[in-house]
Parts: C-alpha cells; structure tokens; sequence
C-alpha cells in the first residue's frame, strides 16, 4: 500500500519540570512517580522499551516532605515514555525519571506541542511492529469536541526507528501517517497484540467494539465499545514503506476482551498461542459492572482452559485441551521461555483479575503453561500487595521478564499506588522477583525445578512429556509441533552496554540516604542547575576574551609605531571580536561509540547504550558576535 502522506519529522522531546508529569507541575514539588499506569500499549524493538497512551495517576514528592497522590494531568503533548535495556534500577531509583528521560518523543506534529488533534491519548490498543518500526493501532479515545477531533476510521500513526529493505538515502528516524486497508478500520480495542519480528508480522485478536461498528469513546455512554470484535488484524511490514493490514474473521476461536497472546518459534512460520480474555468485562458495561455477570462466571474460565493456536503458517485455528490452571483471567501479561534444546516452550502468564469484580483483590501469581504438554504449573504463590492489572511484560535477556505499568484493585476511597514502582523484573530461571534491573548481570534461561519436574528433563531441557496428556486435539496440530523453526530468522539484540550515569539531575524521592540519589531537598526546579552551569561557564569564556582583548589593545597601543604592515591593527581587533573571520575554522569530529551488539545504526554519534536521538534540526551557522562601537586603539 503506497503512503500517500509524507513522513513528520522526529524531535526527541527534553523532558523539563514543565512536562515531568506530563503537565501540571505543582508549587514546592521535588519530585514524581507514576502511582498506577492503566492500559498502556507497548512494544520492544532492540534495545528499547516504547510505552504509549494508557492513564497515568501521578504522586508528587513535596517539598515539605508531603505527598499528593492521584495526579491526572493527562498527556496533551503526546509523550511516548520509553526504557534503555542499558539503563539500570535498583529498589532505590525513582524509575519515572528514567521513563521520562531523553529520548522521550512526542507525537505532536513537529515533535512539541499540543498532539490532540493528530495524536491524542488512547487508552489500550496496541503497538504492532517488527524490531525497525511500530505502529499506533486501536485503542479507547477520551471524546472532547472542544478541544480536538478524533482520527478517522483509517487513519494510523507509525514511527519508523531504522530502516530496512533497500536502501534509502533521504530516510531518517521519524513518524509517518498512513492509512488503513479499506477493510481494516482503527475502531477497536481491548484485543491481544502479538508481534513477530523475524516474519515481519504482527496480530491484533479479538477485543471489543461499538454496536454500530463504528467511533466509540470512553466517557460516551451511547457510543461504547460493548461487543465482542470476531476479528483478527494481520499487518505484513514485509517491505517498509508498503506495509497492508488485513482483515481477517475469527473462525473457532471465540472473541473475548484483553486476551494475552504470544508467539511460539515452532512450526515453519510460528504459531500464536491465546490464553485468558473474558466476556463481558466491567469496563464494557455501565458504572464498572458487568452487563452478564453470570455468563462471563460461565465462559471465561474456559479461556485457560481450552487454549486456542493459530498456525500462521496454514492461517488455520486449531484447540487443545489443559487441565487445572489459574481460572478467568484478564489484563494479565504473558511471554515466552525456550529450554536450551527446545525441547519445552514455557509461556509465563502474570497478574491480572477475573475481569467482572474490580474491587477485589488481582492477582500477583506467576503461572506457567509448558508445551508441547500443554501443562500448567504455579512457579510463584504471589502477594496482594505486590498484584496489578492492565501492565505489559518483555524479556531483555532468556532469563528476565521486565513488567511494565498497571493498575492496582480499586477497593477503599482512594488510589494505592503499584508496589515498588511502575517497572519490576522477575528471573523466570528462579521463578522470583528481583530487586532490579542490571544488564550486566544475565545468564542463559533455565527450566524452573517447579517446571521439570512435571515434564521431565532438568534445567538445560530434555523435557520427557512432548505431548498433551491426553493426547493432541487433531494430527495436524502435532505436526506442526514437530516443525523445527528455522531460529536464523531471529535476531538477538542483547547483551546491552550499560549505561554510565551523565550526572544529570534526577527526580529522585529524596528518600535514600545515599547523595548520589538526593534531588537536593530546595524546592528548586532540577534544570536550574543545568542552566546555571550553561550561565557560568558563558560568563567565564566572555571573561577570558575580555582579558585578551585588553591585553591586546595595551599591546598594540605600545608598538603603534611599529611597522605591522598594511593592515590596521585596531581594525583587526575589531573584525576578531566581531568574529569577521577570512578563515574556515576547523571541523570538529568525535569518534562514535559502540552499539549494542546488532543493532544498526547509520552515520549518527550514539552515547554509549543508548539509542540514537536523532534531530531534524538543520545546522546554521552562528551569526556573527558584533561589539558595537568598539574604540579604535588609535583614540586611545
């Protein structure tokens, strides 16, 4: 499908004390967290983690030592938060600020400003992509005509990281708008993204829509995205620039709500495993209750029960049968660990809730589906303290599931905020959490003893239970399981460079006693600091030139009637503080960095385990600094 709407360009957005929250920084404030993050969409490519839309409830750190939680400043600027894999965290960082650090980017058209109108904030719906670019799809919109109009059905933002295929000479990392397949509209949500970068492929299933087929919006009673969407989106990013999306009707599978949905490397192309969803979830339904309590109690267990895989191969639906399980579950997060003889493919499903009562406590447990024995184990009895919904999970390293955001069970009058943060990692080789994140620190995935024990084999693999236990639902299915997948396609993007601390200022809580970690405790904005060394340091270059240039005049004064030539010497003093120089200065180059292991990056300077921040910026020359009436050392 050829764009017919030019690429905008990418401005990677500084995040200042104006937008730290987005908006709405408040007198005396020191710091902020995100206290709960709701349905954010996500995607990791490379060496970055890409967070968009959701609804963020904010806590300001006082400084008066007081907090204030709940914030809800909204995202008009149409910020994309984002995670360096080189960046590490511990129990003691304020991971907000690493969230909102550079390369944070807008959506806005120009990247700055106010993004409602060709990118406002959606809640759930996804991000599709391959490990060079992603797109902007589906999602529950905020109506406000007053301020903005929505997208049209087939309008969808996409932003292209690296390019691929052939050579492009005038490409650059930038957002692009792009219009949908006629089949293929954006009115969609709370379905199961999945995304599949050695096919270049990427699935939205299911979710929800509006009875008419048509816009729906959150805070719209009349127009609300109710019915179940028997739908699955394919987008094919084989050739960038010429990217289809297809529409294709679910047949077997039933359509749920906020389904998790993984890919599988067996099989020639892979296949897409469905766990969990609900019907008729409280969201769907009016002041947050179900509109069929009984029916969702009645269908939804069936979800972890009968588990529903898509050959992308042969497009064919296929089900097979498990046994015990964690019951209905919704808004969880899921991804996928290979045995090292691939023998085993366990898929980790965490957190969530039943999707009908929001008051009650979610879930923290992390259970496992095993295949090809398609057996559930329990490999972490979680706490209620510790549980969240609507987060998204990633593995940075075989060993590593990095949980991303959520949202706390809404009993009592007012917002517990996520314990220990809105990023927490969990070892699935040792099936507990960690008190952080370091990406020097990784090792090989290993089969939990909780795991091996029920399939055979040991921590390396050699898993004895290849099959169901009551055997597979149709031959075909064991057929494609006994298709080795061609794992050249996969690239490995890890390990990744660690980071080394820029010294720039952090929102820290000023909680830690070490003072590597204090915001100072003043009240004072954190780029006072920085601009007052900018102030200095310009106020100590101009006094240097203004020594030499005394030093200068006193100089000539004293051998004025020296032979100097036929240029004038005050003249040449005045053309230098002006800066009329004949001369081309000399071209300063710095030697780039090292990427993170495969990753490419075309003629631009990288910090180290950083991605590139490019900037469309154009390079003008200074102008020149005129000293207006300057004496002439003759007056003297």
């Amino acid at each position: 499908m050829f764009r017919n709407a030019a690429p905008w360009a990418f401005l990677a957005a500084t995040i200042g004390p104006a937008v730290a929250q987005f908006d709405a920084w408040q007198d005396g404030q020191i710091s902020t967290e995100i206290c709960i993050w709701k349905q954010p969409r996500a995607i990791m490519i490379r060496d970055m983690v890409y967070l968009d839309g959701g609804d963020i409830k904010w806590t300001a750190h006082m400084n008066d030592g007081k907090t204030v939680t709940g914030l809800d400043t909204g995202n008009n600027e149409g910020i994309i938060l984002n995670f360096n894999l080189s960046t590490p965290f511990n129990t003691t960082t304020n991971v907000t600020q690493i969230l909102l650090d550079k390369p944070a980017m807008s959506k806005a058209r120009g990247g700055s400003g106010n993004s409602n109108g060709a990118a406002p904030n959606f809640i759930d719906g996804a991000l599709l992509g391959n490990d060079a670019e992603f797109f902007l799809y589906g999602g529950d919109l905020l109506r406000n005509d007053d301020l903005y109009q929505a997208p049209d059905k087939d309008e969808v933002l996409g932003y292209q990281a690296y390019q691929y295929g052939p050579d492009k000479p005038t490409w650059k990392p930038s957002f692009v708008d792009d219009k949908l397949n006629k089949d293929v509209t954006r009115y969609v949500a709370y379905g199961g993204a999945a995304n599949v970068p050695s096919e270049n492929l990427a699935f939205y299933f299911s979710g929800l829509r509006s009875p008419t087929y048509g816009a729906f919006f959150t805070n719209d009673p009349k127009n609300k995205a109710t019915n179940v969407s028997d739908t699955l989106i394919t987008l094919n990013m084989e050739e960038q620039l010429y990217e289809t999306w297809t529409n294709t009707t679910l047949k077997g599978p039933k359509g749920r709500a906020n389904a998790e949905v993984v890919w599988v490397p067996v099989g020639k192309k892979g296949i897409l495993v469905v766990l969990g969803g609900v019907v008729y979830p409280e969201w769907a339904g009016r002041s947050g209750k179900s509109a069929n309590e009984t029916e969702s109690e009645k269908q939804s267990p069936e979800f972890m029960q009968t588990i529903d895989v898509y050959d992308i191969d042969s497009k064919k639906w296929y089900k097979q049968e498990t046994k015990d399980g964690p019951g209905a579950r919704t808004r969880g997060c899921a991804v996928v660990a290979t045995a090292s003889d691939r023998s085993s493919f366990n898929i980790f499903y965490y957190g969530g809730f039943d999707g009908i009562h929001p008051l009650d406590a979610y879930s923290d447990d992390v259970w496992v589906l095993s295949l090809p024995s398609f057996t559930w184990i329990k490999i972490n009895e979680g706490k209620s303290l510790h549980a969240r919904a609507g987060h998204k999970c990633f593995m940075p390293y075989p060993d590593q599931m990095l949980v991303f955001g959520g949202y706390t069970s809404q009993a009592g009058s007012s917002i517990t905020c996520l314990d220990q943060g809105p990023i927490v990692n969990f070892n699935v080789t040792s099936g507990q959490w960690l008190d952080g994140y370091d990406p020097d620190e990784y090792s090989d995935y290993g089969v939990h003893e909780k795991i091996h024990s029920e399939i055979g084999g040991d921590a390396k693999g050699g898993a004895t239970a290849t099959a169901p236990a009551d055997g597979w639902s149709t031959s075909a299915l064991e057929d494609i399981f006994g298709t080795k997948y061609d794992t050249k396609k996969i690239k490995e993007y890890w390990p990744y460079t660690k980071a080394v601390s820029t010294g720039r200022p952090r929102l820290d809580s000023g909680d830690s006693n070490d003072d590597d970690n204090k915001s100072g405790g003043s009240g004072l904005p954190n780029w006072v600091a920085p601009v007052l060394g900018v102030v200095l340091g310009l106020m100590f270059v101009t006094g240097i030139l203004v020594v030499f240039c005394l030093w200068r005049r006193r100089k000539i004064f004293k051998n004025r009637s020296s032979d100097d030539g036929t240029e004038d010497p005050g003249s040449r003093i005045r053309s230098w503080i002006r800066g009329q120089h004949n001369e081309k200065a000399p071209t300063v180059t710095t030697d780039e960095t090292p990427t993170s292991p495969g990753t490419e990056v075309a003629s631009s300077a990288r910090f180290v385990g950083f991605s590139p921040s490019p900037s469309d910026d154009p390079a003008y020359p200074a102008s020149p600094a005129e000293v207006a009436d300057t004496p002439d050392p003759r007056d003297a």
